[in-house]
Parts: C-alpha cells; structure tokens; sequence
C-alpha cells in the first residue's frame, strides 16, 4: 500500500476544508437551510432536539469529518490530482457514491424517508466537493 501515505498532504487545505465543511453543515442544518424539512423526514420534534446528546453528536462528527478529509487528501495526492477542478471532481464523487450510498443503505434499513436522505447525500457531496477544491487549491 504505497499510496497509503501522508507525503504531499497539503494540511493547509486539509484545515480549510474542515473549517469550511463545518460552516457548510452548520447552515445546512439551521433554520435557514434544511433543518426544519430533515426534522420533520426523520421524525424528529422539538423536545426530542432538547434531550439530544449534542457533545456526542459533535464529536462523532469531528472524528467522522477528520477521518473522510485525511482519506480525500491521500487519494487525490495518491492520484495525482493537480489541481482545483480534479479535486473537487474526485470529491464529489466520494461525496456521492460513498457517503450517499451509506445513506441509502443505512436509511433503507433505519426506516427513514427519502426526504431526509437526499438532504444528506446533497449536504455530503457538496461538503467533500468543497473540500477536494480547497485541498486542490494547495496542491
């Protein structure tokens, strides 16, 4: 497993695209973006968002966002992507075939609609798309 190497990461970009991915979850999941729809799909009410365990969702996100922008980096360096458009391409496409498909799988199973899916398989693909631009940037 050569390619399975940490060698050419640009971090700056890695950073930007945390930030970035962070700030892009954070409206798409407001008032202002698809919270109220996702809410209303996955069956949530607003007592249930009271009683949430909000520290255990963050930090599973933070590790789960970590673990997917390390992974983009060392595939698109791996494949000796050079720029923006490449990056953003190759994250888009691991955005949509692997994070929605996981989505398609797990929310079959786990009852949900498919309102709430494709919330999450858009906000999924447009994150590592963003995310595969910026690392592509520093490249």
């Amino acid at each position: 497993m050569e390619w399975l190497t940490f060698e050419g990461v640009p971090w700056l970009g890695v950073g930007l695209a945390f930030v970035a991915t962070f700030v892009l979850g954070w409206f798409w999941y407001s008032p202002q973006g698809f919270f109220k729809p996702w809410q209303r799909a996955v069956g949530f009410t607003d007592e249930d968002m009271k009683q949430a365990r909000m520290g255990l969702a963050f930090g599973q996100m933070v590790l789960g966002n970590v673990l997917g922008l390390l992974l983009l980096a060392v595939l698109i360096v791996a494949l000796g992507i050079d720029g923006w458009a490449g990056a953003a391409t190759l994250g888009a496409l691991v955005g949509f075939a692997f994070r929605g498909g996981a989505h398609l799988l797990h929310d079959g199973f786990a009852l949900r609609g498919p309102v709430a899916t494709w919330i999450d398989i858009a906000h999924d693909t447009l994150a590592l798309a963003l995310s595969g631009l910026l690392i592509g940037l520093f490249l």
